[in-house]
């Protein structure tokens, strides 16, 4: 009877173990998929709107938030939680993700940046559960992307980016002042 518990209790906690661990492989790919969607969405509405203007702005904010992320992450060289690299300070992934959410919220006002912030935190959440980054190097990486992206972004003047949701259809409309 010893036997059988003791093997049963081992079981329960593989079995718990093996779910925590597809639990935050899940995460970490689903942060991963919102920092490349992000921006990937963001450039989607200036070509669909022919707003050429708004995606040079665009690469260029994602553009100098690479560049000052990979500049300090190539000075600190801090340590991963997991202890794959010493690239940990700051997020890249958070950085281009709030570069993003900082562009929609600029372009399309907080109709769109509001869920933009709320999808790059959880890209952040995503990184510091998966043992890739400190809370530290999220903030610093949210930081650097949206200040990045508020130098390089003019905010909308006369520009207006619309959502609406009407039962089963959504859909999203550009206006311009006259």
């Amino acid at each position: 009877m010893h036997k059988f518990s003791f093997s049963a209790t081992a079981a329960c906690v593989a079995a718990l173990l093996s779910f925590n661990v597809q639990a935050q492989d899940t995460t970490r790919r689903m942060g991963d998929l919102l920092a490349v969607g992000l921006p990937a969405f963001a450039a989607g509405l200036t070509l669909v709107n022919d707003d050429k203007e708004s995606f040079i702005q665009l690469a260029k904010s994602e553009g100098a938030t690479y560049l000052l992320v990979e500049a300090l992450k190539s000075s600190h060289h801090e340590m991963r939680p997991d202890g794959s690299d010493n690239k940990s300070f700051p997020s890249r992934h958070v950085a281009v993700a709030f570069s993003a959410a900082q562009f929609l919220q600029m372009k399309g006002g907080w109709e769109y940046g509001m869920p933009a912030y709320l999808a790059a935190s959880y890209v952040g959440y995503s990184r510091v559960e998966s043992h890739k980054h400190y809370w530290k190097d999220v903030v610093a990486g949210a930081a650097t992307g949206a200040l990045t992206t508020y130098y390089f972004t003019d905010a909308s003047q006369g520009r207006r980016l619309g959502m609406s949701w009407t039962g089963r259809a959504a859909s999203l409309t550009y206006q311009q002042a006259l």
